[in-house]
């Protein structure tokens, strides 16, 4: 966003209203009652990716509500990983927002974690570099760069602002998107004009506010970093090849029908019976 990039004292005046109205918490809470740790028996940092997957597109409370269906339905994450996108979808509910994709990117998500450390956990990126720690997360599959952005920040204590599609149309009301700039690019330019120090109050008063007076995102495609914001179809049915018809047969030349059995016999004969135009009979006709 580097060209009619939205004013910053604009920005300014924003951060400030919501945050007088959302300050934020000392610590952010994943789950209604047990802590990050007794999310299906995640560590911190799988268990932040996985409330952030579920807040992309959706609410807090939402959210909160559906990690905690999670962990009553399920045993621990490896029931979860091979789960079918469906079931994860009925836990989450008819009404959740985009439930079937959202079960697809779960899957995709602890399936990628599994075959790289064999075994389903993120500890281990709280020993890596910040560089590193953030680009492990935004590589992993079927994860929105709003959920990668927002682990980083909030397990890792990265600098990051996440901007995901409810968020980015209150934004937009505020005229702070040009043009058609995606979530990731208005992140990154959140990031740019937002302290270190401050991105994390201002991160949770832009959530708290997108909670408040945000909408559900339409089904259309929306600008957004990964594709498939469309709905997933169910496969069209293969068409049904009509046969030849009975007493027809096809030629294994061209493939065309090919004239009932017999008839080719009974040209034949027409042909040779009929006059030539000069009168004179066709075939092998002798002289008289």
């Amino acid at each position: 966003m580097t060209t009619g990039e939205p004013s910053l004292k604009r920005l300014g005046a924003l951060l400030k209203r919501v945050k007088s109205k959302h300050p934020a918490p000392e610590q952010v809470a994943t789950t209604e009652g047990p802590g990050t740790e007794a999310v299906l028996g995640a560590d911190p940092v799988l268990a932040e990716l996985l409330m952030s997957m579920l807040l992309w597109d959706a609410t807090t409370g939402q959210a909160r509500h559906a990690l905690r269906r999670l962990g009553e339905q399920l045993v621990d994450l490896n029931e979860l990983r091979v789960c079918v996108a469906q079931e994860i979808a009925d836990i989450l509910g008819e009404k959740y927002p985009f439930a079937l994709e959202r079960g697809n990117r779960l899957r995709s998500l602890l399936s990628d974690i599994y075959q790289r450390e064999h075994r389903v956990q993120l500890s281990h990126l709280e020993s890596l570099s910040k560089r590193e720690a953030r680009a492990y997360l935004e590589s992993l599959e079927g994860v929105p760069h709003f959920a990668a952005a927002r682990t980083f920040a909030l397990a890792l204590g990265g600098h990051a602002v996440p901007v995901d599609n409810r968020l980015r149309e209150l934004l937009a009301q505020e005229d702070m998107v040009k043009g058609d700039a995606t979530c990731s690019a208005l992140s990154g330019w959140l990031e740019r004009n937002i302290g270190a120090d401050d991105s994390r109050a201002s991160l949770l008063a832009l959530q708290a506010w997108s909670d408040e007076a945000g909408h559900p995102p339409k089904r259309e495609p929306a600008p957004e970093d990964p594709p498939g914001r469309a709905p997933i179809k169910a496969d069209p049915k293969p068409k049904s090849k009509a046969g030849p018809k009975p007493g027809v047969k096809k030629s294994k030349a061209n493939g065309k029908a090919a004239s009932p059995v017999g008839a080719d016999k009974v040209a034949k004969a027409s042909k040779a019976a009929k006059p030539s135009p000069t009168g004179k009979q066709s075939g092998k006709d002798t002289k008289a």
